[in-house]
């Protein structure tokens, strides 16, 4: 029944799906917290989906005044290995578009700095972590209780707390260039008629965590990193973690002076024609649109669309 009534969706929303890994298997250092869909479980979802919606490039849904209703993009955050190896030929059997957010400072073969995160956490070392760095910890309230999250708030620099787990690991004498799991390799990122290739940021660091200086040389190096890749590129940006407390006005300015026709958000909502924020900058208009994180296995992406789909209802009805 939900998902008879789903099919409907389209004549009153857009979607824009979000990935971040496609792993059959899960790597035992990243099974905590790690946002994870197969790539059978994406097979089903998109191939339903594609039934329904037109499914285009993100970009395509950033007209500032366009009904975007009936159509859907596919997203996939921090350019996991798994989505080359794994997601890429979904894409390709499907004959879908979709756009990679790359972090470029994976390219350097540096681990993502949420997969040490949890890789400190699959491996009980947050109360050592939490006594090495104690003042810090406890002066952000950082206990072992909130770990995953309190390292993420606006109020903890990322930049800082990145070096300070680089600082931990390397005072146990812990070598972690295996767990690169996100592209390490430019040469995968290659040409294909159907991906195309977008910022988020250098490092992924919360961008309302750092000053301007800081925040325009996470855009920037990774803009001029993508561009030297000859490949489709984006001109949505993908904001990191995606919450409307990750980002700041400056975040704005930033993004309009670098010529963004607009950006991502990643608060699991749906587009309800009517309800998008736009952010005037100068002479400048960015577009927000929405995103939700896919379910790992179909009965629950469906049960999770259909309450968007109320949710949204509900909202646009009281707007």
């Amino acid at each position: 029944m939900i998902r008879l009534l789903n099919k409907y969706q389209s004549y009153f929303s857009s979607h824009i799906l979000l990935y971040h890994s496609t792993f059959s298997r899960i790597p035992s250092d990243l099974k905590e917290s790690l946002h994870n869909v197969t790539p059978d479980a994406m097979y089903e979802q998109i191939q339903w989906i594609k039934r329904y919606f037109d499914v285009v490039d993100v970009d395509d849904l950033f007209g500032e005044n366009d009904d975007i209703t009936g159509k859907v993009a596919i997203t996939f955050d921090d350019a996991y290995q798994s989505v080359f190896a794994e997601a890429i030929p979904v894409i390709e059997s499907l004959s879908v578009p979709c756009t990679i957010y790359v972090n470029g400072i994976s390219l350097s073969g540096k681990p993502f700095w949420r997969d040490l995160i949890r890789f400190l956490i699959n491996n009980k070392m947050i109360d050592d972590f939490l006594q090495f760095h104690s003042e810090f910890c406890s002066k952000n309230n950082i206990t072992a209780t909130n770990f995953y999250r309190a390292t993420k708030r606006p109020s903890v620099n990322s930049m800082v707390m990145s070096d300070m787990i680089d600082d931990y690991l390397d005072s146990n004498e812990i070598t972690l260039d295996d767990l690169s799991y996100c592209v390490t390799d430019k040469n995968k990122i290659v040409k294909n008629p159907l991906v195309s290739y977008g910022n988020h940021t250098y490092s992924h660091y919360v961008l309302s965590s750092l000053n301007q200086d800081q925040q325009e040389a996470e855009i920037k190096k990774n803009d001029d990193l993508l561009s030297q890749c000859d490949v489709k590129l984006s001109k949505v940006f993908s904001v990191p973690f995606g919450g409307d407390k990750d980002f700041n006005t400056t975040t704005i300015e930033l993004l309009a002076k670098h010529n963004y026709k607009g950006f991502l958000y990643s608060r699991n909502i749906l587009n309800i024609k009517g309800t998008n924020e736009n952010y005037k900058v100068g002479d400048s208009t960015l577009v927000s649109r929405e995103r939700y994180m896919a379910s790992d296995e179909f009965s629950a992406f469906q049960k999770k669309i259909f309450k968007l789909g109320i949710k949204g209802i509900v909202k646009a009805m009281r707007e």
